[in-house]
């Protein structure tokens, strides 16, 4: 089973960030090292955080648009704002005026949010707005996942701009949602099963 790569500036194994259970089915790539000659293949998807350097990795396009032509899997979670996703759209913020447009009002039926309510989603430690803060513009032909209360579109997947799949999720790092303690918790797991069954399930275009 290929692994799946964290594509990121941290320099620390992934035990030093996730508990074991990730951890083991996890590789740190410094997305410094990415260019023309990355190895990028072996891995069944790309997990991109927030603080990803986008300047770099919009230089370096063209590679991450050869992994998701081989049928490559990238999950990115975040504000985009440089153009190295390709179909994706620059991070919209959302037009605030109470936190209660912070809200989760739908989740689709998808393996990633098995078990999770619109709630589980809202609320971190009684706090709204860490899931969402914005969305991005979805592609003509994706799926939307999960939408606000105001009917914004904060998580979709992307299967026809590429040969792969891209999964974005507006503002949060989905392998952050690992606490065995909150439905919410089951996030983390659950999205690394999902990209292995997506990864292979697609074929080069």
């Amino acid at each position: 089973m290929r692994p799946v790569a964290v594509l990121d500036m941290d320099t620390r194994s992934p035990e030093a960030e996730f508990g074991p259970h990730l951890a083991d089915r996890l590789v740190r790539v410094d997305c410094y090292d990415l260019g023309d000659a990355a190895p990028l293949a072996e891995y069944a998807g790309l997990v991109v955080p927030p603080m990803v350097d986008q300047e770099h990795l919009a230089a370096r396009a063209a590679a991450v648009r050869r992994y998701l032509d081989g049928g490559g899997v990238v999950v990115f979670g975040g504000q985009l704002h440089r153009p190295w996703l390709p179909g994706a759209v620059p991070f919209v913020a959302l037009e605030v005026r109470s936190h209660h447009d912070y809200e989760v009002a739908w989740i689709a039926e998808h393996p990633v949010f098995a078990g999770v309510a619109p709630d589980d989603l809202t609320y971190r430690r009684g706090v709204a707005g860490f899931f969402a803060r914005g969305h991005h513009p979805v592609p003509a032909g994706a799926d939307v996942l999960v939408r606000l209360v105001g009917g914004q579109p904060v998580t979709y997947v992307d299967r026809v701009s590429t040969g792969g799949t891209i999964l974005v999720q507006a503002s949060s790092h989905l392998l952050s949602y690992d606490n065995d303690e909150t439905p919410d918790g089951r996030i983390a797991g659950q999205l690394l099963d999902w990209i292995t069954t997506e990864a292979a399930s697609r074929s080069p275009r």
